[in-house]
């Protein structure tokens, strides 16, 4: 387990830092993709009040989005970096999405089917990969640590992010 800046990095997870995801290659051998949102992630959109995800089956290309997520008086998408197709949504998430910000590692948002595991693979980073990208993120917020950090109220500040 890696530790930046008062946010945990399990190290046998793959990441995607613009979206703030992690994502675990299920052991069971059924290729599946367990995604869940890393603490910065939480820490940075503040408390997650709601999910919505797609429906079950619908196929996305990179870039779309299998869900949304509110927190206050925000709604974001919560996008995908590979083509997958939408397998499963974490019931302990509806109707309240409180669970996610208590557990970030032990509550998943959905599980996802990869397209073409192996031509897109790449889009994803080990916490060794994604560790300075991670850091550039930090900075652009002043995030020192979860604990002292506050979210913007507006994204402004992210014209040139």
């Amino acid at each position: 387990m890696s530790k930046l800046r008062g946010c945990t990095f399990p190290d046998d997870l793959l990441y995607w830092p613009e979206n703030h995801l992690w994502f675990r290659r299920d052991a069971d051998g059924d290729g599946l993709l367990t995604v869940g949102i890393t603490p910065l992630g939480l820490a940075l959109s503040g408390e997650i009040i709601l999910f919505s995800p797609k429906p079950l089956g619908v196929e996305l290309d990179p870039g779309r989005s299998f869900a949304l997520l509110e927190a206050g008086k925000t709604v974001f998408p919560i996008k995908t970096p590979l083509a997958v197709r939408m397998v499963d949504a974490n019931p302990a998430l509806d109707p309240l999405a409180a669970p996610l910000n208590k557990d970030p590692y032990g509550v998943w948002l959905a599980r996802l089917a990869p397209l073409d595991w192996e031509g897109q693979r790449g889009a994803l980073l080990s916490y060794a990969e994604a560790r300075g990208e991670f850091e550039r993120i930090m900075d652009v917020y002043g995030f020192t640590d979860p604990a002292t950090f506050t979210p913007p109220l507006t994204m402004e500040h992210l014209r040139d992010y």
